[in-house]
């Protein structure tokens, strides 16, 4: 699923998760206090404590804390049509949980570009109940064809309810179609009218026949659940317990740079651009690096500091109302920026869209000065929790984990993570803008009165 300007439901989570900030799009829930507990796939075990605490399995990681409730997630990476998915997904919840659930527990299901997810949540003496509950979504689905039309309609009434009137949505669709081609996460979930009323009943269920296995499985537990309690679970809800197959997201490969306008005339809208570009690297990089190299990009692009984008498109020249800027991998080898603006009184999205690229290849020329660089990573400490804080950690580690599964990658230790920092540099930092304000995909989406464009 996507919002404004075409950024994912993950991708939000992600960067909501790099600013320490909660978004309302994401899935992951937010967790207050508790230790979360990741079992890497459903006959790998646990996984390794982050405080030290060793096991005889590799594979286990115990984050420690006391928390009231527990929530249980599902994870499912998945290889067909990302609508298709989305249909499987209503389908699945409604076989596995149906009109039977509880109406005092929280309950959720998701699809992302590449995965699909499950979870409930409850108090921790509940596990078991939770397991049991969840363990649905692996059985055949068994719904009468008028349920199945229903879910269908459903679905529509998503589309009409995210698309229709909306040209945010609609430009942001078209941006990751064009930014993406030829890759798998440029498919939306969301689909169009025509391709919903063309999903297969039958076909879903073969999908899920394929996708909805023990093998293909991510189980995450967060909250004060010990390995022990865990497992004791997991037996007495009968759980699957086989060894899962490497899981990882699809690769991307970026094509040609080229360049796209998209507008979307709208006499009553207000004036607004969105701006993305996707870059190659010329060397992969590992990406929970690259993620806080990313972000720290993106705090000195959001300055009014020399090097920042605010003294020039807004306090020195009056360019840009408002706007926002977000950097972020795609994968190790590729990275994204957008930047999403209201052009000041006076001045035509075309005249925003120059005065952006003029500025953004001037700072990428001069590089970012050493003194902007060294006050912005002097506050950076936030990107990550304080490490001395147990509580703190607990709560972000089952953030970051839960993210990553949710990504189909894997999940650094808390050592691993505490030494990342000597990565960034002023080097690193200009060379990653360098490589975006260079050649790239690009997509630009006007929005607003037709005389608002030039």
């Amino acid at each position: 699923m996507t919002d404004c300007f075409g950024k994912s439901v993950l991708q939000h989570c992600q960067l909501a998760r790099q600013r320490k900030r909660p978004s309302n799009h994401c899935q992951v829930p937010s967790v207050v206090v508790g230790s979360a507990v990741l079992l890497a796939g459903l006959g790998a075990a646990l996984i390794q404590a982050w405080q030290g605490n060793n096991s005889a399995d590799s594979s286990i990681r115990i984050l420690a804390a006391d928390r009231e409730t527990a929530s249980v997630h599902v994870i499912f990476a998945y290889d067909s049509a990302a609508l298709e998915a989305h249909y499987l997904e209503h389908l699945v919840w409604l076989n596995a949980v149906g009109a039977e659930r509880a109406a005092d527990r929280h309950s959720n299901a998701w699809t992302s570009d590449t995965a699909v997810g499950y979870w409930l949540s409850g108090a921790p003496e509940d596990l078991p109940d939770l397991l049991e509950t969840l363990k649905g979504v692996f059985d055949p689905i068994n719904l009468p064809s008028e349920f199945a039309g229903k879910e269908r309609d459903i679905v529509l009434r998503e589309y009409e309810f995210r698309m229709t009137d909306n040209p945010d949505a609609q430009a942001g669709e078209a941006m990751k179609a064009f930014l993406y081609d030829g890759n798998v996460i440029a498919v939306s979930p969301i689909g169009t009218p025509d391709e919903i009323m063309m999903l297969d009943y039958d076909a879903a269920r073969a999908v899920h026949a394929a996708t909805h296995v023990p093998a293909n499985a991510r189980l995450v537990v967060i909250g004060d659940v010990t390995e022990r309690r865990l497992r004791r679970a997991m037996r007495d809800a009968g759980w699957p317990e086989m060894e899962p197959a490497d899981v990882a997201p699809p690769p991307f490969e970026l094509v040609a740079p080229e360049t796209t306008t998209l507008r979307y005339p709208d006499p009553d809208a207000a004036p607004r651009m969105g701006w993305r570009r996707v870059v190659a690297l010329p060397e992969p990089v590992q990406f929970d690096l690259l993620e806080a190299q990313t972000a720290l990009l993106r705090d000195i692009l959001d300055t009014n500091l020399p090097g920042g984008l605010a003294g020039p498109l807004r306090f020195d020249a009056a360019v840009a109302r408002s706007f926002d800027v977000q950097v972020w991998p795609i994968d190790e080898d590729n990275i994204e920026i957008s930047f999403s603006a209201a052009p000041d009184a006076g001045v035509s999205l075309t005249q925003l869209k120059t005065a952006f690229e003029d500025t953004l290849s001037e700072v990428a020329n001069g590089g970012i000065p050493e003194a902007t660089y060294s006050r912005v990573l002097n506050r950076f400490d936030g990107f990550w929790p304080d490490w001395d804080d147990d509580d703190e950690t607990s709560r972000w580690m089952a953030d970051y984990v839960l993210d990553r599964v949710s990504n189909l990658r894997g999940a650094l230790s808390k050592r691993e993570l505490q030494r990342l920092h000597r990565g960034l540099s002023l080097d690193t930092t200009n060379e990653l803008l360098r490589q975006l304000a260079g050649d790239g995909r690009t997509a630009i989406a006007f929005i607003g009165p037709e005389e608002s464009f030039e």
